[in-house]
């Protein structure tokens, strides 16, 4: 809870001009991304949509048509996409690929191995197709705050084990959740996300990938405008902080 705490405050504290000046941006913009995880990415018509509705409202032009998909498994952890990952992946020509482990997976004692072993194996393959490997820090339970240092910890170590970029959405649900707690992102089981759940997370992979923020974009999933402002501030400046401690 401290480390949560202490989270909160430096957010809280950077002057904005300071952010303004942290480069962000990735090495390339991607036009193809491919997200594969479980119920947390798929939830509220999936989180690939409203990452895609997102980049159509910044404007930005591709030199080709681009695409956004999905591969979940209900439930499932990491490893249990072995099965299928090389195929999808290399079906198609992806620019980044998203790896979503199951939300104890990586920072449970029996799982933490397995998810770290199926992270080296996917990335190396990702990278061998001409893709990036990007990892999707999950939130914590609604209750269990504790989770997100633990969350923060293990999707980070694994990120700069092999030099791949995190997007810390675990960190702005923390945000959220302490500065405004009456803005539900998680739905009545204390773990799925709401749509604003999503539409947060959505920003927050937006922010990363693009290096830029999608403060100010007019797609706001069906959410009050106030709501959805204050999604995308957060997302952006989580996104800036992240960056600014050197995480990967």
């Amino acid at each position: 809870m401290t480390g949560l705490r202490s989270l909160i405050i430096v957010l809280a504290l950077i002057p904005i001009a300071a952010c303004a000046q942290i480069d962000v941006a990735t090495d390339r913009t991607p036009r193809n991304v491919l997200f594969v995880g479980n119920s947390f990415t798929y939830y509220n018509n999936s989180l690939h949509n409203h990452y895609r509705k997102l980049v159509a409202a910044s404007g930005h032009k591709f030199d080709k048509p681009s695409r956004a998909r999905i591969m979940t498994i209900s439930g499932g952890h990491l490893p249990e996409h072995a099965g299928g990952i090389t195929k999808v992946v290399g079906a198609e020509d992806w620019d980044v690929v998203v790896l979503q482990g199951h939300s104890l997976g990586p920072i449970n004692e029996a799982t933490a191995e397995p998810f770290r072993a199926a992270a080296r194996e996917y990335s190396g393959f990702i990278r061998d197709q001409g893709a990036r490997p990007v990892f999707f820090m999950t939130w914590a339970y609604l209750g269990k705050p504790e989770m997100t240092a633990k969350l923060d910890a293990a999707y980070s170590g694994i990120g700069r084990e092999l030099d791949a970029q995190v997007v810390p959405v675990a960190l702005a649900f923390a945000t959220v959740t302490n500065g405004r707690p009456e803005l539900a992102l998680r739905i009545a089981d204390a773990r799925h996300p709401t749509l604003a759940g999503t539409y947060l997370a959505a920003c927050t992979f937006y922010a990363a990938l693009f290096g830029k923020s999608p403060q100010g974009l007019d797609y706001t999933a069906g959410l009050a405008e106030d709501d959805a402002a204050y999604l995308q501030r957060v997302a952006w400046d989580t996104v800036r902080m992240y960056k600014a401690r050197g995480a990967p």
